[in-house]
């Protein structure tokens, strides 16, 4: 986001942080969700899972601007999704 707004302006910047702020704070929610249905492991940080993930998602649209394969970044976010820690079963 920051990237598409360049030094835009001071309003525009905010915008754009408070829109990345409401998405990473989403992407937490669905963390924890997942955490509670016991996809990942509870242990593990929400918010910094949150920012790992959009991050990676970020980059994937950054590269797919750029004419890659189609395939890439479908094969790029299967991995991504499969780096959150699973829970441990004793």
């Amino acid at each position: 986001m920051a990237l598409e707004v360049g030094t835009s302006g001071p309003e525009v910047e905010r915008l754009a942080n408070d829109c990345f702020s409401a998405v990473a704070t989403a992407v937490a929610e669905c963390v924890r969700s997942a955490q509670r249905n016991g996809d990942i492991d509870p242990d593990a940080d929400p918010d910094d899972l949150a920012y790992l993930l959009l991050t990676i998602i970020r980059g994937i649209d950054a590269v797919g601007a750029y004419g890659h394969s189609p395939d890439r970044p479908t094969s790029t976010a299967e991995s991504a999704f499969a780096l959150p820690p699973r829970p441990r079963h004793h």
